[in-house]
């Protein structure tokens, strides 16, 4: 995507620091496979690192990196984008695994 393309332009205006880990070794990666930006308002606030497990019918939500401290407010939001991104997906939210 464009706001995360040029790495150098997202750190001077967001503060945002932001890798895909793909391929790194896994004992290398600091948010996951393919974390993807957590967007709250006109901040980028974290990463969602998670994986659709079709044949599973789970999305599985690994971990959700807070760069900061999510307050009530953001952490209701971001929950609700991840079920909502479940419900598009048609499968269902698992955490923690």
């Amino acid at each position: 995507d464009r706001l995360v393309y040029d790495r150098k332009r997202l750190t001077d205006l967001f503060e945002f620091d932001y890798q895909l880990e793909m391929y790194k070794p896994a004992a290398k990666r600091r948010w996951g496979y393919y974390a993807l930006p957590i967007l709250s308002g006109d901040r980028l606030v974290g990463k969602l690192d998670a994986k659709a497990d079709v044949r599973a019918g789970v999305l599985r939500v690994h971990a959700v990196h807070e760069d900061s401290h999510f307050d009530a407010v953001t952490r209701e939001a971001v929950d609700a984008e991840i079920a909502a991104l479940g419900r598009w997906l048609e499968l269902d939210v698992v955490r923690g695994s």
